[in-house]
Formats: structure tokens, sequence, C-alpha cells
């Protein structure tokens, strides 16, 4: 067993904020993700998918709008204590619907590793 504390912040590539996490780097573990992170006011993700792991996301508070597809032509709302499932492969963009808050939520993965894939059109 391991308790893993808050603490610091890092940036993801695709463009969100990490924070803590049971991960491979964390806990040496080599089955499952699970992580805390944020996106802040109006910020949007880069696309992306996430290439070996199905995603499972629980908005701990405010709401983001998730656009998906080969050219992100489908979207949903989710706000707080709404959970999303995100299979392999699949684009999409977080973008928060919040310009003064950011919107928080925890992330699960099937993957002990962050594996997202920024696609080649992202710019």
């Amino acid at each position: 067993m391991k308790v893993i504390r808050p603490g610091g912040t890092h940036e993801e590539p695709r463009g969100v904020v990490g924070g803590h996490e049971v991960s491979r780097a964390t806990t040496g573990e080599s089955n499952i993700f699970m992580g805390i992170f944020s996106l802040a006011p109006g910020a949007r993700s880069r696309p992306h998918y996430h290439a070996n792991c199905e995603s499972a996301c629980y908005m701990l508070s405010g709401g983001m709008r998730i656009m998906w597809g080969d050219r992100l032509e489908n979207r949903v709302e989710i706000q707080r204590g709404d959970m999303l499932w995100v299979p392999p492969h699949v684009t999409h963009v977080l973008e928060n619907l919040s310009e003064s808050e950011p919107a928080e939520y925890v992330v699960a993965r099937d993957s002990p590793t962050e594996d997202a894939v920024e696609v080649p059109w992202a710019g």
C-alpha cells in the first residue's frame, strides 16, 4: 500500500495541468492510472487521443465541453458529478466552460502511464 498525498502540479503535453496520481511513476503500478487534473478558466486542450487505454473521467468541479471524432464533430457538456467514458484512439478536446473557475476532474485508465498522443493536424 502507498498513500499519494496532494502536492505539486505538472503541465501535461496536451495542455492540461496534472496533480497527484497513482501511476507507474508514483507506485510502480503496472495496470492502472488514476490522477487529478485541472483545466484553467476558458482553456482548451490540444486535440489528442489515448493510444492504448480506455479512460473514465469524473467531474469534481466546474464543467467542460468535450468535442470528439475524426474532426471533432461531436460534442457533449459535463458538469460536477458527471462521469464520462472515452474509448482508446478517439480524438478529443476538453474545453472549460467557465471564464473564471478551473474545471477539476479525476481520470482513471487501464494503463499505468500517460499515453496521450496529439493528432497530426493539431498544429
